[in-house]
């Protein structure tokens, strides 16, 4: 069944009257401007952003389909500032989506735990109920379809890959649901790049109910701009443009981030050699007597272990920070993925090896650094 975007709009938005013009300048149609109330003596950044980020939708699209694995036979789709809208990161979209599409103190989502901590921090501060039905499977990977279907929920918040699992949903589950399930079903990519499966954004097109979270901060590693997307029926993007603040991205950031996405090639390597050392990492990890599971299909490693509090104490010692029950999922460990030395270090503190003092600097032949996804 489809249900087109509007009708799932919260009612106090559809009321809302327009809050701009704010796109395009005044100034790029010849016009002197004298609406925005700008201070014409200020420094460089004196002006308000472009509020339509055009350029940067562009760059970033182009960035996507160099990075990402090509999408299933027909299901293509261009991508545009129709369907993109670019966000302060991706907790900021889902911030934006709850706003936009959930009445508080009157409507509920379902979450899948272990879950992403601001599914449930963002959905209570929005005063929208949740109903969590756990992730199923040795891997926590499998989704309750027919709970989830049979719900009065408006929504369902999905993570995948999951934080703090490190595990892909099972795609066939992802497929049933998405048949079945009428209300919105909201899907963070945020570790998608580190996958080989194809990004979800392909199936917009058939479920215009799919709404499809992304950030810069991981796989391009742009942590530093907090930038995110949103990437969803036309429907969709229209109505949570009309709860975004303007000038919602500064033009600083813009600017930096146009430069970041302007060759794909080197997103790429970035991608692929954060993705070598993560395999490193569970190669070594596998080694390890205190680990009994291994989870590693996103940015991050999750391990469960067996003395947790022993290996925690092992980890304090060496200077090493990772999150221990992360959300709250008891005794797990989730792991950044570091460079070559400080992986070596983690692995000699869960061995029970004394903390090697730092290097000044890598070792000469070593590859380069992958990215940091802290």
């Amino acid at each position: 069944m489809r249900v087109e975007p509007g009708g799932r709009v919260r009612e106090v938005v559809r009321e809302l009257g327009p809050a701009g013009p704010f796109s395009p300048r005044p100034e790029s149609q010849g016009l002197i401007n004298l609406r925005s109330n700008e201070n014409p003596f200020g420094g460089a950044y004196r002006r308000y952003p472009d509020d339509d980020l055009d350029v940067l939708v562009r760059h970033y699209v182009v960035a996507l389909d160099e990075v990402e694995p090509p999408p299933q036979p027909g299901r293509h789709g261009e991508w545009n500032g129709e369907n993109v809208l670019m966000t302060r990161g991706a907790v900021d979209a889902l911030d934006l989506v709850l706003r936009t599409f959930f009445e508080p103190g009157a409507d509920t989502v379902a979450v899948t735990p272990p879950n992403f901590v601001f599914f449930d921090r963002l959905a209570a501060t929005h005063g929208i109920a949740r109903c969590p039905v756990p992730l199923g499977g040795e891997r926590f990977d499998r989704l309750d379809v027919e709970r989830l279907v049979s719900l009065p929920v408006r929504g369902v918040l999905l993570c995948d890959p999951n934080n703090p699992s490190s595990t892909r949903l099972d795609a066939g589950d992802l497929d049933r649901l998405l048949a079945r399930f009428v209300g919105l079903v909201v899907i963070d990519e945020t570790y998608v790049e580190f996958d080989a499966r194809a990004s979800h954004r392909h199936r917009v097109g058939e479920h215009p109910n799919l709404i499809v979270l992304r950030s810069l901060s991981k796989g391009f590693g742009m942590a530093g701009l907090r930038l995110g997307a949103i990437l969803a029926d036309p429907g969709v993007i229209a109505a949570i443009r009309e709860v975004r603040p303007p000038f919602a991205v500064p033009g600083p950031v813009i600017e930096r981030a146009v430069d970041g996405l302007a060759d794909p090639s080197v997103l790429r390597r970035r991608i692929e050699s954060f993705v070598e050392e993560r395999g490193r990492l569970v190669d070594a990890l596998s080694r390890c007597p205190r680990v009994l599971q291994i989870f590693g299909d996103a940015g991050f490693v999750t391990v469960e272990v067996g003395d947790l509090a022993g290996v925690a104490a092992d980890l304090r010692r060496a200077r090493i920070d990772v999150v221990i029950n992360p959300g709250g999922w008891q005794r797990r460990i989730r792991i950044s993925v570091g460079s070559r030395h400080e992986n070596a270090q983690l692995i000699a503190a869960l061995s029970g090896e004394p903390p090697a003092t730092a290097p000044s600097t890598e070792p000469r032949h070593a590859p380069p650094t992958p990215i940091s996804t802290q």
